[in-house]
């Protein structure tokens, strides 16, 4: 299974309690100019993997090559009318990294960005396999 994959699983299972909010399967796509996740608000949308692939330690015979995953997720309210439980929500999403099996490192992060009257919150996830 994909990271991706991994994410959509682990949040669905996080934020279930959460009934206002929903997960979607499709990727964080435009419709005309606007972001699906600004149309769908209280949707989290998760986006593709973006990989790096470096060396990791050169050996004699076969290089170690490290691998970098990235993946965002978005996730957009009401700024004027904040849900009580968006706290418990944004850190259900963050804790989401878990799920993600067979990795070295991992880690995530959330940035808030409020645009006229909507709050987004775009959460990184980072993965590393050696």
């Amino acid at each position: 299974m994909s990271k991706r994959t991994d994410l959509i699983s682990q949040i669905t299972t996080n934020i279930a309690s959460y009934t206002a909010f929903k997960v979607s399967s499709e990727l964080p796509f435009e419709s005309g100019e606007t972001p699906l996740y600004e149309k769908n608000m209280k949707t989290v949308y998760i986006g593709q993997e973006d990989l790096d692939v470096t060396e990791y330690a050169p050996t004699f015979s076969e290089d170690i090559m490290q691998t970098e995953t990235t993946v965002n997720a978005y996730l957009t309210t009401d700024a004027k009318n904040q849900p009580s439980d968006i706290d418990s929500v944004v850190a259900g999403i963050l804790a989401a990294r878990t799920g993600v099996t067979n990795v070295f490192e991992q880690s995530s992060q959330v940035e808030t960005e409020i645009t006229d009257d909507y709050i987004t919150y775009t959460f990184e996830f980072n993965f590393t396999n050696l």
